[in-house]
């Protein structure tokens, strides 16, 4: 399930880099406190790792970036999506909003303008095209002889980018459906070069985290149930932080 989620302040919204960690924030306050607590804390359970199973987009919004102040400048009216496979997460967020004349937004206090379901694409082929929302990202972490750790992420034009997407889908498929994925997908970049790769700060002053991603048009092959359950739970890592958020696109007019 998919919702479009409108926002009205009385002025333009100025936002910090890492303001991601804003519109984080914002879906765990309007969950009931005791589901936030569990979410935020526990998740869905696959052995060590822990699922949240949703997945938000960033401001739709063009921003304009200021270089000197490091912050972003949006419209007075903003949006974002949130998906989740889980409806109770999506029902208690949009139940929670309607009920709030106003939310917080880092220093800004907002109306809820509307909030809007999103009809699901039905997927019914193996092969889709789809434009990452947000950026895509998988990493692994290796320690090195000096016992210091070091994050590798992976581009898509390394097997391990397709490898990892795959096996991190299927574990949420897993802890959601409570049974092993039957299905493989893999996923292939639909342009060349290092222009869409992103590096993304999540939060902000000392508590900010740096994050390399990649956003644009890529080629997915899988069975149908595993492609729609892509579009509601986001691909890669860190998609209740902001990232992985996908849609599928009919035509591409031209590869970025």
């Amino acid at each position: 399930m998919r919702i479009k989620i409108g926002l009205d302040g009385t002025e333009k919204i100025v936002l910090p880099v890492g303001f991601n960690k804003y519109l984080q924030a914002l879906i765990y306050t309007h969950l009931d406190k005791t589901d936030a607590n569990w979410l935020h804390e526990q998740g869905f359970i696959f052995k060590k790792r822990h699922f949240r199973l949703f997945v938000f987009s960033s401001i739709l919004e063009k921003g304009v970036f200021d270089k000197e102040t490091k912050t972003f400048t949006f419209p007075q009216k903003i949006s974002f999506y949130l998906a989740s496979p889980v409806d109770w997460i999506i029902e208690q967020v949009a139940t929670n909003l309607i009920k709030t004349k106003e939310v917080n937004l880092g220093p800004y206090k907002l109306q809820v303008l509307s909030i809007g379901v999103i009809k699901p694409e039905k997927i019914t082929t193996d092969n889709i095209k789809i434009k990452a929302i947000t950026p895509i990202e998988v990493h692994s972490t290796f320690t090195k002889p000096d016992g210091k750790k070091i994050t590798h992420y992976y581009t898509p034009y390394e097997k391990e980018f397709s490898e990892l997407i795959n096996e991190n889908l299927k574990k949420k498929w897993e802890v959601f459906y409570k049974h092993p994925c039957p299905f493989e997908l893999s996923i292939t970049p639909l342009f060349e070069g290092n222009r869409n790769e992103r590096i993304v700060y999540f939060g902000t002053g000392k508590n900010k985290t740096i994050i390399k991603g990649w956003k644009g048009y890529f080629d997915l092959k899988g069975a149908p149930p595993l492609l729609q359950f892509a579009l509601d739970v986001g691909l890669g890592n860190r998609n209740s932080q902001g990232f992985g958020m996908i849609e599928v696109i009919k035509t591409i007019t031209s590869v970025p």
